[in-house]
C-alpha cells in the first residue's frame, strides 16, 4: 500500500478535524443534559414536598402545614414557603402561627462535634430567627445568633390569641443535646423596650405598663441543672422591679416537667398599688410597703401562682 508523503513543514489538517464531537452532537448532548437535569430536579423536589407534607402535617403533637417546598442546589438549601404552625403545638387548638419563609441551608462542616452545620432561618414580621444546628452522630448543638423576636409572635400561645408581653427581644446562646435531651449550654435574652400591653387579667383591666428593661442569663452547672443567673424586669424607678435567680432541674423524660425554682425581691411602685388595686389580692395583707419576696416553684409547664411574702 502506497503511503502519502508529508513534507516536514506541511500540517496534516486531519489532526485538527472533529472526529466525534461535532457541533451538532454537542448541541444535542447539551439539550439532553438540560432536560435530564430539569426532570431529575422536578422529581426530587416533588418527592420532597410529598414527604414533608405527610411528615409535618400528620404530627399530632405539633402539626405544621405549608404552601410548598423549593429545593436549590446552588448553595444547597430548602425553602419552605408560608409555613403555618398549628395551635396544637402550644395547647391552643383554635389558634395558629403563620410564618414567612423557613429556610434550611448547608452552612459549613463542623469539627467539634464532627458533623455538618446547617443554618435555619425563620422570618415573620419583625421576627428574625437564626439557628445553626450541628448534625453529628455523637451529640447535637444549636447555636443561636443574631436572633430578634417580636413578642407579638407569642399571641398564638394564649387562649385569647393575644400576647401578654410586648417589645423586641434579642437572643444569643448555645444549646447541647444528647439523645434529644438538653444537657448543656448558655442563653441570654434581653430587651430595651419590654412592656406589658393593656389586657384583662382574670377579669381585671390593666393598662399598658412600660418596663423597658428585660435581661435573662442562664448557664448549665451540670447535665441536669441549668442555673438561672438572673431574671431582671424593670429598673430602679420602674412601675415594677423584679430580680429573680435560681435553677431549672431538667427532667429527661419531658422538658415541660422540669422543675423551676426561682426567688428574689419584687418592688411595686405606689402607682401600681394605687391604680391596680386588684394586685393587692395577691399580696400579703400585713405588708403594704411595696417591697416583697417572690418565690416560684413548680413544673416548668404548669408553674401555678407565685408565692409573695
Amino acid at each position: 500500500m502506497k503511503r502519502k508523503r508529508i513534507q516536514y513543514n506541511e500540517l496534516n489538517e486531519e489532526i485538527y478535524g472533529p472526529k466525534y464531537w461535532t457541533k451538532s452532537r454537542l448541541i444535542i448532548t447539551g439539550i439532553a443534559l438540560l432536560i435530564f437535569g430539569f426532570l431529575f430536579n422536578f422529581s426530587l423536589e416533588d418527592k420532597l414536598n410529598k414527604w414533608l407534607q405527610s411528615t409535618l402535617s400528620t404530627n399530632e403533637a405539633c402539626p405544621i402545614v405549608f404552601e410548598k417546598a423549593e429545593l436549590s442546589y446552588f448553595l444547597p438549601k430548602i425553602t419552605i414557603k408560608k409555613p403555618v404552625i398549628l395551635g396544637n403545638c402550644f395547647g391552643q387548638p383554635n389558634n395558629k402561627l403563620p410564618l414567612q419563609d423557613l429556610i434550611i441551608a448547608l452552612h459549613s462542616p463542623s469539627f467539634y462535634p464532627p458533623g455538618i452545620k446547617l443554618h435555619v432561618s425563620v422570618k415573620e414580621g419583625k421576627t428574625n430567627i437564626n439557628l445553626y444546628p450541628t448534625i453529628s452522630p455523637f451529640s447535637q448543638y444549636i447555636d443561636i445568633e443574631n436572633t430578634k423576636i417580636d413578642n407579638k409572635i407569642f399571641a398564638a400561645m394564649s387562649s385569647d390569641n393575644k400576647s401578654a408581653i410586648a417589645g423586641m427581644m434579642s437572643i444569643e446562646g448555645t444549646l447541647k443535646f444528647s439523645s434529644g435531651i438538653l444537657e448543656d449550654g448558655k442563653l441570654t435574652i434581653s430587651s430595651n423596650d419590654f412592656h406589658l400591653p393593656a389586657q384583662n387579667i382574670k377579669g381585671f383591666e390593666m393598662t399598658l405598663l412600660d418596663l423597658k428593661h428585660l435581661d435573662i442569663r442562664t448557664h448549665f452547672t451540670s447535665k441536669t441543672t441549668m442555673q438561672i443567673d438572673h431574671i431582671e424586669i424593670g429598673r430602679t424607678g420602674s412601675p415594677i422591679e423584679l430580680k429573680l435567680k435560681g435553677n431549672l432541674i431538667i427532667n429527661p423524660s419531658g422538658f415541660m416537667n422540669s422543675q423551676l425554682q426561682l426567688s428574689g425581691p419584687l418592688k411595686l411602685s405606689n402607682y401600681i398599688l394605687v391604680n391596680f388595686a386588684f394586685i393587692k389580692l395577691f399580696l400579703p395583707a400585713e405588708n403594704t410597703s411595696g417591697t416583697y419576696q417572690m418565690k416560684i416553684n413548680g413544673p416548668f409547664g404548669n408553674l401555678g401562682t407565685p408565692q409573695i411574702k
